[in-house]
């Protein structure tokens, strides 16, 4: 930024079409595009620096006020923040003793120019189109001294020289189209944050101006002429779409609580496509959204105190967006288990079970297990019991936000339910199977020849590795798929647990086995299903899946499938686990 002395003895006129020196650039006025502040000329002007070999323009922002007034204020502040990223560069400033300001066309003739001017005073008394951000009702007091227009009245005045925010990139178009809630609250959440910022340097914006904010990443100010160092008194009332109620009777020492109140005020216009009415500043209408209608009625009250911090405010703004952001899950579980018709198995070894926990506002946990016991006497039924009770009770610890962490957690739960079965069961051991859902992420972990499915759109897929001598013979094309159904040695397990204290790494199979990650992301109305292998040994998956199809009623469906498992002889324990996700966005 370059600033140039005050050397000019000539008059300025400033009006369309004129042009002049700031600094190192040539300026040439385009059009005038109003008042957005009370004592601030804003107009539309063309760039050039003067000691460029190539022509290079560029389209800028001249800005034209009182030495005294809200734009030496702007260039305090700007000496505060210096280079922050969000407001928008000030290429050169100036100040000249005798300024004309014209905002009319210079080519109207006299009697044009005079029906013009009576009208732009009669818009100024009333301060509406010209002034958008603080409008009708300042004190006189406030502005009337700075309405030069009259093209034989001159002053000292302070001129800023920017670039021009691209209209199709302003807050102001933005505001118009209509936008999203979580849309809303991010770009009220960024408002706020320039906000905040500007406030621990001690000074405080009372209002905004959409015409001069361009969105983006990040979003800019390009006027910061609405802010006052915190605590200085007004001398006169404001008024206008985002400025607090009490600013309105001036003698009112500016406050973090008037910034709280324009992030507010924008949060509102994003929601109800208008900002709030003056005439409603003790009871504002608000739609009935929850949380949002709370954060509003505080940022809103004519109570200052009673309006949030900005820092908290920025808190609350970006957790409500994450809660809206973050789908909601809900899961329609169905089980059933049997212990079969065979006259060797009158206990029933298989065993499961299902947890939800509100691990977070946004996060809602699901885990299920199945696990298929093995061994003589009731040791089966004990060993399955051990691992399922582990898995349903084990902490989840401080730390549990990552998918490494999780996985970690998952290692640790196999190895402590395989060390207590191998502990407690002599000469037994058990499956273990579980699903771990949080928020859309799945995870598996898993040991033995249980089975994990997702059926998906009518795709049924397996998650899970069978880990048994048959699935390495096929695997190895030593026999195939039918010669399996019926091989001698079809229920000979190569990974249980209970087999060993300790379980190595790799033991335990997570999804990178038959997935890219770690995880995978679940889909809305994907069906999970955990069986033992009396299920899937009688039931085959094609099958399955044409029952989940055809069925929309998930017990059903899982009564269904255990009935056909019985029908066909359900010579072993069979279990099956059915779980569905519905995933619907905030409302």
């Amino acid at each position: 930024m370059t600033s140039q002395s005050t050397e000019t003895t000539n008059t300025l006129v400033i009006q369309e079409n004129s042009s002049f020196p700031i600094a190192n650039y040539q300026v040439k006025v385009l059009s005038y595009l109003g008042q957005y502040t009370a004592d601030i000329y804003y107009f539309k002007v063309n760039i050039s620096p003067i000691s460029a070999d190539t022509e290079s323009n560029h389209l800028g922002l001249l800005r034209v006020g009182a030495i005294t007034g809200r734009l030496s204020r702007e260039l305090q502040l700007r000496e505060t923040l210096g280079d922050y990223k969000m407001m928008a560069e000030l290429l050169a400033y100036t100040t000249s003793e005798a300024v004309i300001i014209n905002p009319h066309s210079p080519n109207l003739q006299p009697e044009e120019q005079q029906n013009h001017e009576t009208e732009e005073d009669a818009v100024l008394d009333v301060n509406t189109e010209n002034l958008p951000t603080d409008n009708a009702n300042y004190l006189e007091e406030e502005y009337y001294p700075e309405q030069e227009i009259i093209s034989s009245a001159t002053t000292s005045k302070l001129i800023l020289l920017s670039y021009l925010p691209d209209e199709a990139k302003t807050l102001d178009t933005w505001l118009k189209t209509g936008q999203s809630l979580e849309e809303s609250l991010f770009i009220t959440g960024q408002v706020c944050q320039f906000l905040r910022y500007v406030y621990q340097r001690n000074w405080c914006f009372v209002a905004i101006i959409p015409q001069l904010i361009q969105l983006g990443t990040p979003i800019q100010f390009f006027d910061l002429s609405s802010a006052y160092p915190s605590g200085e008194i007004l001398t006169s009332g404001l008024l206008g779409d985002y400025c607090a109620p009490e600013l309105a009777y001036g003698k009112n020492p500016i406050h973090e609580s008037m910034s709280s109140y324009t992030v507010g005020a924008l949060l509102y216009h994003c929601i109800h496509q208008q900002p709030p009415s003056s005439e409603q500043i003790v009871e504002v209408k608000i739609s009935p959204i929850p949380k949002v209608y709370q954060l509003l009625k505080i940022c809103l009250s004519v109570i200052p105190e009673a309006r949030f911090p900005l820092s908290q405010l920025l808190s609350i703004l970006v957790e409500t967006r994450q809660e809206i952001s973050t789908p909601k899950i809900q899961w329609n579980i169905a089980n059933r288990s049997t212990v079969g018709l065979s006259t060797n198995r009158l206990h029933n070894e298989d065993n499961y079970g299902i947890r939800q926990q509100q691990l977070s506002d946004l996060e809602t946990m699901l885990l299920a297990v199945v696990a298929d016991g093995m061994g003589g006497m009731s040791q089966g039924e004990l060993a399955s019991k051990l691992a399922v009770k582990i898995a349903l009770e084990e902490p989840i610890p401080a730390d549990f936000k990552t998918i490494n962490q999780r996985h970690e957690w998952l290692i640790g739960l196999f190895q402590k339910a395989n060390e207590s079965v191998a502990n407690h069961v002599k000469d037994g051991g058990t499956t273990l199977s579980l699903i771990l859902a949080i928020a859309q992420q799945l995870m598996i972990a898993h040991v033995g020849d249980s089975r994990i499915y997702l059926l998906r759109q009518g795709e049924i897929n397996q998650l899970s590795e069978d880990h048994s001598l048959i699935a390495m013979l096929v695997a190895s094309g030593q026999i195939t798929e039918a010669e399996s159904a019926e091989h001698p040695d079809r229920n000979v397990l190569t990974k249980f647990l209970g087999s060993k204290s300790r379980l190595s790494d790799g033991y335990i199979q997570d999804l990178r086995r038959t997935q890219p990650e770690l995880s995978i992301n679940l889909n809305n109305e994907d069906i999970l299903l955990l069986c033992s292998d009396g299920v899937w040994d009688l039931v085959p998956k094609a099958e399955l899946a044409e029952i989940f199809q055809h069925q929309p009623d998930l017990q059903l469906a899982v009564d269904q499938i255990i009935e056909q498992v019985i029908k066909r002889g359900a010579s072993d324990n069979a279990t099956l686990v059915a779980l569905k996700c519905r995933i619907s966005q905030y409302n």
